[in-house]
């Protein structure tokens, strides 16, 4: 099947409206019906100004993260309107891809 991988980033820290930023996106999603993604979280990421957000042994909040989905492109236009509408803090991208199921759910 063809589609699209958008992968939406920021650092845990980052708030919209009291709520990690991630999280909006993440509801935005399921408010559209949009149950699967991943959630990453990685060690280290540099930002549009320059700076460095890590996981430190004191404090996790800087924390870069990556809240992943797989959709036709519909759904990934949706997503991305929806995410730009409300001005969530977000960086995202958004690659064409090829993808499978295999097996049973």
């Amino acid at each position: 099947m063809k589609g699209f991988e958008l992968i939406f980033m920021a650092p845990r820290s980052r708030r919209h409206h009291g709520k990690p930023a991630l999280d909006t996106v993440a509801e935005l999603a399921r408010d559209q019906g949009i149950e699967r993604s991943t959630r990453r979280v990685d060690a280290e990421g540099t930002g549009m100004s320059g700076h460095t957000h890590s996981a430190h042994f004191f404090e996790q909040a800087d924390e870069p993260e990556e809240l992943m989905f797989v959709l036709d492109g519909g759904q990934a236009d949706t997503l991305i309107r929806s995410v730009d509408e409300h001005a969530v803090p977000v960086f995202c991208v958004r690659r064409a891809i090829e993808y499978w199921h295999f097996g049973e759910e």
